[in-house]
């Protein structure tokens, strides 16, 4: 048995038969995204935050189950691509078998399980699965079809609020929501289409900056919409999504590691639109909260990939 270090400064494993794996607990941690798990348990709490609705044990365990039915997809996902990997991502765990299909097929479905039984409104997160399921083994053959599932999916995500509420929200607040969850919606969708321009060799500049004005904007809206105005947290968030169009609008040339970096900061984006939700809903601590998580999950991103 020998050790090595790869040249991203990964420990990994080796044999006398000269082949190398990672450790096992990172593979594990790639194979499931852990970086991404922040965003989805982030939206239930800003949605819950919208619906004015309390943070006790419901809330908490919305959260944990819409984490393990991401984490879940992400499995789903590689398992579905093996074959694709294994020519156009051959880095990730199942092309380098430093997992077996035996243990991702296990993970996947203990994630699934998990997330359904810790579910406080099962009805809501079965629907969630099984979008799940369907983009990873149907409708992502078909790009637009796969960018509209995965809005739909993670919109309803942000809209587990009014699944978690004891009674119908006030038109107002449901209005608010609706408004978040479907710019929410639009805003993945746009970030699933970057990540296809990502696995493309060959794509148009102008079509990639394109579509990530999109995100932003749509971001600055759904924010307003909570707000009920401009000040304070559409203000302030005024601030990044500038920063990102003037960085968007500057890129000369749009290669697959300028837009792998896009996508990071698109993919971090997510919580930082949901902890100016939050904001403006008038929950500042657990705005506070997602915010402070945000650099946790761009640390781990150096390490691991967040797609």
């Amino acid at each position: 048995m020998s050790d090595g270090t790869t040249s991203d400064g990964t420990t990994t494993q080796g044999d006398d038969s000269g082949e190398t794996r990672a450790p096992f607990l990172l593979s594990v941690l790639r194979l499931c995204r852990i970086g991404t798990w922040f965003s989805p348990a982030a939206d239930v709490l800003a949605s819950s935050a919208i619906a004015q609705i309390v943070l006790g044990v419901d809330v908490v365990r919305a959260m944990l189950a819409s984490v393990l039915l991401y984490g879940a997809g992400m499995v789903w996902n590689d398992i579905a691509d093996r074959k694709v990997d294994s020519v156009q991502r051959p880095e990730r765990p199942l092309p380098q078998k430093d997992l077996s299909m035996t243990f991702a097929v296990t993970f996947g479905i203990a994630l699934l399980a998990g997330g359904m039984l810790l579910s406080p409104c099962r009805l809501h997160h079965g629907l969630i699965a099984a979008l799940v399921l369907v983009y990873d083994f149907l409708s992502k053959r078909a790009v637009w079809l796969g960018a509209l599932n995965m809005g739909v999916l993670r919109g309803l995500n942000l809209a587990t609020g009014m699944a978690l509420a004891n009674e119908p929200l006030p038109p107002e607040v449901r209005h608010s929501l609706l408004i978040a969850a479907g710019c929410y919606g639009i805003y993945i969708v746009a970030v699933t289409i970057v990540g296809i321009f990502e696995d493309t060799p060959s794509v148009r500049g102008r079509a990639v900056a394109a579509v990530q004005t999109a995100p932003p904007i749509v971001a600055f809206a759904g924010i307003a919409a909570v707000q009920g105005g401009l000040w304070p947290a559409p203000a302030f968030a005024a601030l990044p999504i500038l920063w990102f169009l003037r960085r968007n609008s500057s890129t000369v040339e749009w290669t697959q590691a300028s837009i792998r970096g896009s996508m990071m900061y698109l993919l971090l984006g997510t919580m930082l639109y949901t902890s100016f939700l939050t904001w403006a809903a008038g929950r500042w601590p657990e705005a506070l909260g997602i915010a402070l998580a945000i650099p946790i999950a761009r640390k781990i991103a150096r390490r691991i990939s967040l797609t």
